[in-house]
């Protein structure tokens, strides 16, 4: 038994690598790519958590990767991640690998949680209320548009008048 499956947790991080893979690669050999990808990771020690199948996105600038002694440009490729567990002296051997492989154009690794840490769509502690509740508490006093044009046209000379 591999001595890394041993030693639970003692000195295993979670990690999650973000990467780019190569646009060249075709929609039919892109499940191909990543299950490589993801062998690649795991046969370094890994024991893969979560994942995000990669996605074809358009890049915020042209990347450049050195391929065959040529410096390719990229203005897309295929953003996905991978989150896993992995022993902590393992981990440079995994980025000098991910360096080295022609199907990736950039990646990120870093230190994580497993816990999921993807952000909701709404506001963290964003509760709107209704106009109901509003009604209910007081919060919000019924006011025509006239009423609140007022209103404003009355900060506004105010502050005028401050100025």
């Amino acid at each position: 038994m591999d001595e890394m499956m041993q030693t639970e947790g003692s000195d295993n991080g979670v990690y999650e690598v973000g990467f780019l893979l190569v646009p060249e690669i075709t929609e039919e050999k892109l499940p191909e790519a990543f299950g490589n990808l993801k062998d690649a990771i795991v046969s370094s020690g890994a024991v893969a958590i979560s994942e995000d199948f990669p996605k074809l996105m358009t890049l915020a600038y042209t990347m450049e990767k050195t391929l065959n002694n040529k410096i390719e440009r990229f203005k897309e490729g295929y953003f996905g991640w991978i989150k896993f567990e992995l022993s902590q002296d393992r981990v440079k051997g995994l980025e000098a690998m991910l360096r080295l492989r022609e199907d990736v154009i950039r990646f990120l690794l870093v230190s994580t949680v497993r816990e999921n840490t993807i952000a909701s769509k709404r506001g963290f502690g964003v509760r709107r209320r209704s106009k109901d509740e509003l009604k209910e508490k007081g919060d919000a006093p019924e006011m025509s548009k006239e009423e609140i044009d007022r209103e404003i046209e009355a900060l506004v000379v105010d502050d005028k008048v401050a100025a």
